[in-house]
């Protein structure tokens, strides 16, 4: 028998045959690259999509933040009527009817030392009703400028930016937390079609193995039948058949599992997408080495979680100085100055023949503000405001809370610059060992293809038996395995380099923005 020169044959025969057959009906099948898998997982996984849109949601925060030192404007347009008794004789009447328009619009801003400043214009008219009254209708008019500054707490530019910092800070984090996932899925569908790969592999090989098995065992048959071999061979081979059919069929389970697991990291979502089947492409590129430049440092400055944590660090930060500055009593400088304008149309009053002598008072609401802006009736206020909480207890707890909060962010700072040192040293001696383990394991499989046809052709020149050809075909079956084992790991392991060292997307072509 002299079966190994159509050996590479019936591989290629098994793999067309993995890829078309299975368990069950399929729609159709397509084959696919490891660049396609990175595309396709970029564009539809499910958990990029959602980090960009986390990402998106606390860029919003910024606008929201900022728009707190934008001017606010607050206006109140009113009327009322109020009709009640009066038992004065003095108002000439039993009952008295009032009513009130009022128009108020108010501008306000904070601006970014703590200072909030306040411009006010209240207009006002009043139909009194009474017989007391100078004028009916009066009008009044007032224009207040305020200012209300924090001398302790709320005080300054750093505690006031404080949310607007934290904020970008946030955004900062977000950002770093959205190229982390992008990595990460990039690194899950390399390694992922890189199993699938290897799973789909060990189909053909399982596949081959059987098929040779059962051209064995017929051989050993005719053999058996013509006197040349013992009745116990065909024992022999028959369990060596049995054994091979069980651990294709393992092998063939085990490679839908791969294919599942990457369509899960594809993203993929409709029936049919699922009923396909997905023919892995082997990968062209070789991988190389561990270059120069795949050190820790060099992983410190590319890793986006690196800035993420930092900007969660420089978070708590501005959050322990805020609620250090909440321990401070709260002391609040407040002035205002304003000027008012008056006018109304003079009525008739009992105690007043003569309207008061208030001429410059008579007129419409135009009269009240050029009252107003005549500077003759004016107002200013200074104030000092404060309130001590008692014993601080409350804002001595926050800020012993922000302090531990604080702490333990530098702590986890820490243990990812310790994650990722462990990370780049073991994928480096990973990498370097799965490159040896590729060179072994080829010469392992040329010495045992060497082995099998000695095997065979002294199986021919009746020197060997069926036991032992099975045996080294097992052997051979096996060094293909080791081979394509050996070669995933230098790949996987390779993809784990770039991905502790943060240069995944730069070796696969990858921008984003």
């Amino acid at each position: 028998m002299n079966i190994h020169p159509f050996f590479p044959a019936l591989l290629l025969l098994a793999s067309a045959a993995t890829a078309l057959a299975g368990p069950g009906s399929v729609s159709s099948s397509r084959e696919i690259t490891m660049g396609e898998c990175v595309e396709e997982a970029l564009r539809s996984n499910i958990g990029v999509a959602v980090s960009r849109s986390v990402r998106e949601e606390v860029w919003l925060g910024i606008s929201r933040e900022e728009a707190a030192f934008l001017p606010r404007l607050i206006g109140d347009v009113s009327f009322g009527r109020a009709i009640g008794p009066t038992g004065s004789s003095i108002a000439g009447t039993f009952t008295i009817d009032q009513r009130i328009w009022r128009f108020d619009a108010e501008v306000t801003e904070l601006l970014r030392s703590g200072t909030t400043l306040s411009l006010t214009f209240e207009n006002q008219m009043l139909e009194a009703g009474s017989a007391l009254a100078l004028f009916n209708p009066e009008y009044w008019t007032g224009l207040t400028l305020s200012a209300r500054h924090p001398l302790l707490k709320h005080s300054g530019k750093e505690v006031t930016e404080a949310p607007l910092r934290i904020a970008r800070a946030e955004a900062e984090a977000g950002t770093g937390d959205w190229l982390a996932k992008v990595m990460d899925t990039v690194a899950s569908a390399r390694t992922s079609f890189l199993l699938f790969h290897a799973a789909s592999r060990e189909v053909e090989v399982r596949k081959t193995a059987l098929s040779l098995g059962e051209q064995l065992l017929d051989q050993t048959a005719a053999r058996i039948e013509a006197g040349f071999a013992a009745p116990s061979d065909r024992l022999y081979a028959e369990a060596a058949v049995a054994a091979r059919k069980e651990e294709f069929l393992r092998a063939e389970a085990s490679a839908r599992n791969a294919e599942d697991d990457l369509k899960i990291v594809l993203g993929l979502r409709a029936d049919q997408e699922w009923d396909e089947r997905l023919v892995p492409v082997a990968p062209r590129d070789v991988p190389l080495p561990p270059d120069a430049d795949d050190t820790f440092e060099e992983a410190l400055h590319r890793r986006p979680e690196v800035s993420a944590v930092a900007a969660r660090t420089r978070q708590a930060e501005v959050q322990e100085a805020i609620a250090r500055n909440g321990t401070l009593p709260d002391l609040s400088l407040t002035a205002s100055g304003g000027l008012s304008g008056y006018a109304g149309t003079p009525v008739a009053n009992p105690l007043f023949p003569d309207g008061g002598g208030a001429t410059d008072l008579e007129g419409g609401y135009g009269e009240s503000l050029e009252n107003l802006v005549s500077g003759d009736y004016y107002n200013w206020f200074v104030g000092l405001s404060t309130e001590i909480p008692w014993k601080f207890q409350r804002e001595r707890a926050d800020l012993a809370r922000a302090r531990r909060v604080l702490e333990q962010q530098r702590l986890r700072e820490e243990e990812l610059r310790a994650r990722i040192r462990t990370e780049v040293r073991k994928a480096h001696r990973d990498l370097t060992s799965a490159l040896a383990r590729v060179d072994a394991a080829a010469a392992s499989v040329a010495a045992a293809r060497g082995k099998l046809q000695a095997e065979e052709r002294k199986l021919a020149l009746g020197s060997s038996t069926t036991t032992q050809v099975l045996e080294v075909q097992q052997d051979y079956a096996q060094a293909l395995l080791a081979e394509s084992r050996a070669r995933t790991d230098a790949h996987v392991s390779q993809t784990r380099l770039w991905r502790a060292v943060g240069t995944i997307l730069d070796k696969e072509g990858i921008s984003v923005r």
